[in-house]
């Protein structure tokens, strides 16, 4: 029989996103849900980028900018790079993909944190590369097992910082031991920092800083979370110019649209939102914290927009009983984490209806 499909999709499991919110409503028999499990911006996007969505809406037959031009320049001024090292994505998880078309070779190997973000080792398999995972100590990333992973193979590690599912940091200075660890010759590093936005500890590293003087180190992070786009699809990596080269050299030529460019450039521009999103988020992740612990329950410090929290053996009914109060969260055994649910930091009305239900 003639073999069509490759093997190495074979064990590769689609992500499952779940049923769109309003068919869940009407399945519950209630008129809406507040989702707390998908890490969505609290109250949604600026109201500039709602009107510059608007305005770009009377050119979409009109292809997008395939570099993204405008959009580079403005992020590279706020980051303080050149444009030529910023390749911009469908996602994050575009980002992945492109970075595993470019660089992952059947045999390679990918250093992982595990339980982490599922799509990196998606990614790995079906590139034929094989993954290495490293178990978590805890909640935290094992940086020195993550060392251990690494061999004359290893064509990739990748770290995220904030840790998803986890909520913890690598912390600056075990980070600059690990990537002087590698030695002269290291294998491509990916910080993921999709969330690094909500971080206010002062040890949480800024991966772009690094840049200069760590060649082969790649930073992703995206428009979903700070700026609420995640249904616009916006995320970008920052590297070297010789990496980002590379990167495109498997890019499609319009992978962002028009209107996530329109999105993404109007939620830049306006800097009074994005940081009150970030202290918004930062002050209900405290109120929040303070409401679960008070109530006996526990969890890793989070420097995200969500909480790990510990249930134990009770976590499966908890989840049913927010879910007939209108509340959506997170399994966290689907995310490795037996035991536990993963909530997102809402707004105040709904982390009290939260704390309610529980």
């Amino acid at each position: 029989m003639r073999k069509i499909w490759r093997s190495a999709i074979q064990d590769v499991v689609p992500y499952s996103a779940g049923k769109p919110l309003d068919v869940l409503a009407a399945e519950a028999g209630l008129g809406s849900l507040v989702r707390l499990s998908a890490n969505e911006h609290p109250v949604g996007p600026s109201p500039r980028v709602i009107r510059a969505i608007v305005r770009e809406a009377r050119r979409v037959h009109l292809y997008p900018d395939g570099g993204a031009t405008k959009l580079r320049v403005a992020l590279a001024e706020r980051l303080g790079v050149a444009s030529e090292q910023i390749i911009l994505g469908n996602g994050a998880d575009e980002l992945l993909a492109l970075l595993a078309w470019a660089a992952f070779e059947p045999g390679d190997e990918v250093a992982i944190p595990h339980p982490s973000f599922e799509p990196y080792t998606t990614v790995v398999a079906i590139a034929g590369a094989v993954a290495r995972l490293s178990p978590l100590a805890g909640y935290d990333t094992d940086l020195d097992d993550m060392r251990r992973q690494v061999t004359d193979r290893t064509k990739a590690v990748i770290l995220c910082s904030p840790h998803n599912p986890a909520g913890t940091i690598v912390r600056r200075q075990p980070l600059l031991e690990f990537l002087r660890a590698l030695g002269p010759e290291p294998p491509l590093v990916v910080l993921d920092e999709a969330y690094r936005d909500f971080c206010d500890d002062p040890d949480s590293p800024d991966g772009v800083a690094l840049l200069a003087t760590h060649p082969t180190l790649i930073v992703m992070r995206t428009f979903s979370k700070i700026a609420g786009l995640a249904g616009a699809r916006v995320g970008y990596a920052v590297a070297g110019a010789e990496i980002i080269e590379q990167l495109n050299r498997v890019r499609a030529p319009y992978n962002v649209n028009r209107l996530g460019q329109a999105a993404a450039l109007a939620a830049l521009e306006d800097a009074r939102y994005w940081q009150s999103t970030r202290h918004l988020v930062i002050e209900e992740r405290a109120f929040l914290s303070r409401e679960l612990s008070r109530r006996g329950h526990t969890f890793p410090p989070s420097q995200a927009n969500f909480l790990l929290v510990k249930f134990g053996p009770d976590a499966d009914a908890v989840r049913e009983r927010l879910f007939r109060a209108g509340i959506l969260v997170r399994d966290g055994a689907a995310l490795g984490f037996p035991g536990h649910l993963r909530i997102s930091v809402g707004t105040r009305e709904a982390n009290e209806r939260l704390l309610a239900a529980l």
